[in-house]
C-alpha cells in the first residue's frame, strides 16, 4: 500500500481528517502555520550553507579566470596610453564563459542539496535525503537533455566557424529549411523538457514519503500526474502559481539588491587588486546571489509543502477509484 507523509518518528501517516476537505493551498497554509517556523528556519540554514558553498565555487572560478582578467586590464591600460579604443578579445571572453560553464554544475548541485534538505524536512523524512537528492540529480539530467540536444542540433545546422569567430550560416545555404532548423530543435527540446518536468514534479515528494529509489520515484510521479485529466490539471494549477511566485520574488529581490552592485565594486577595488573587469563581474554576481538565496528561503518551504500535499491528494484519489471489474466469461 502507498505510504503517506511521515510523522516526527518517521512513521508514515495520512493527512489529518480536518485537512481532507480543504484544498491543496489551504492545507499547505495550515501545515505552514503549524510547522512554518521549523521549515523556514531550515531554509535559512540551508541558504546560509549554500551561500558559503557558492562563495567558495565563485572564488575558485575567479582564481581560474584571473589570468584573463589581468590580460584584459593590461590591454585596456595600453589602449589608454595609445589613446585608442579597446574591446576584450573574443577568445578571452569565450574562456570566461567556459569557466562559468564548468562552475555551473557545482552551483546546481548546491541548489539540489538545499532543495533535498527542505523537501525531506517538509515531510519529516530525514532518512530519505540521499534518495531525494538522487531524484533531483536524475530529473535535472533528463529534463535538460532535450534542451541541450536541441541547441546542439541547431548549432550544427545553422552555424559555422571561421577562424575564431562563430557566425550564422546565410539563409541561402538552407533556403527552405533555415527557419525550421534555426528555431525548430530548440523549441521542440524545450517542449519535451516542459512535459517531462511537469510529469516528474512530484518525484521528490514521492521519494521522501513512499521510500522509492530515484528511478521508481520518477515513474510513480509520472503515473500520478498523467493518470487522468484532473490530476495533471491540479498539478498545473499548483505548479504554475508557485513558479510565478518564485520568479516574482527573485525579480523583486534582485531589484532591491541592485545597490549592492556599486558597493561590491568599490569594496573589490579598495580591498583587492585594481582590476575593473573582475570588479565589474563581482558587482554583477552580488545582487544575483543575494536575490537567489533570499528567494529560496521565502518560496521553497511553501512550494515543497504544497507539492507534498498535492502528492498525498493524488494518491488518495487514485486509491478511492473503483477497481475495474472483469466481465464474466460466457
Amino acid at each position: 500500500m502507498t505510504k503517506g507523509p511521515a510523522t516526527e518518528d518517521g512513521v508514515p501517516r495520512r493527512e489529518r481528517p480536518a485537512d481532507e476537505g480543504r484544498g491543496v493551498v489551504r492545507t499547505a497554509f495550515a501545515v505552514l502555520r503549524r510547522d512554518g517556523r521549523r521549515l523556514f528556519g531550515r531554509a535559512a540554514g540551508v541558504a546560509g550553507a549554500a551561500g558559503l558553498g557558492g562563495l567558495l565555487v565563485t572564488a575558485v572560478g575567479f582564481a581560474a579566470a584571473w589570468p584573463e582578467f589581468t590580460e584584459m586590464r593590461q590591454g585596456a591600460l595600453q589602449a589608454r596610453v595609445d589613446e585608442d579604443s579597446y574591446a576584450p578579445e573574443g577568445s578571452r571572453v569565450n574562456t570566461l564563459w567556459l569557466i562559468l560553464l564548468v562552475c555551473l554544475p557545482f552551483l546546481i548541485l548546491l541548489l539540489h542539496l538545499g532543495c533535498a534538505a527542505i523537501q525531506t524536512a517538509a515531510v519529516r523524512a530525514h532518512g530519505r535525503f540521499r534518495a531525494v537528492l538522487g531524484v533531483y540529480a536524475l530529473r535535472g539530467l533528463l529534463v535538460w537533455a532535450p534542451v541541450v540536444i536541441g541547441v546542439l542540433v541547431e548549432e550544427a545546422f545553422t552555424t559555422t566557424l571561421f577562424r575564431e569567430h562563430t557566425v550564422i550560416v546565410p539563409k541561402w545555404e538552407y533556403p527552405g529549411l533555415f527557419a525550421l532548423l534555426r528555431y525548430g530543435p530548440p523549441l521542440l527540446g524545450a517542449a519535451i523538457a516542459l512535459l517531462l518536468r511537469l510529469g516528474w514534479t512530484l518525484a521528490p515528494a514521492v521519494a521522501a514519503t513512499e521510500k522509492l529509489p530515484p528511478l521508481a520515484a520518477l515513474r510513480r510521479s509520472w503515473s500520478l500526474v498523467w493518470g487522468g485529466a484532473a490530476a495533471w490539471f491540479r498539478t498545473v494549477a499548483v505548479a504554475l502559481p508557485l513558479a510565478a511566485l518564485t520568479v516574482s520574488a527573485y525579480l523583486l529581490l534582485h531589484q532591491a539588491a541592485r545597490p549592492l552592485r556599486s558597493g561590491t565594486v568599490s569594496l573589490f577595488l579598495d580591498q583587492g587588486p585594481d582590476n575593473t573587469y573582475a570588479a565589474y563581474v563581482a558587482g554583477l554576481l552580488a545582487p544575483i546571489a543575494v536575490a537567489l538565496l533570499l528567494a529560496g528561503v521565502l518560496t521553497l518551504p511553501p512550494a515543497h509543502t504544497a507539492f507534498a500535499v498535492l502528492h498525498q491528494r493524488l494518491v488518495t484519489d487514485r486509491e478511492r477509484r473503483p477497481a475495474p471489474t472483469a466481465l464474466p466469461r460466457p
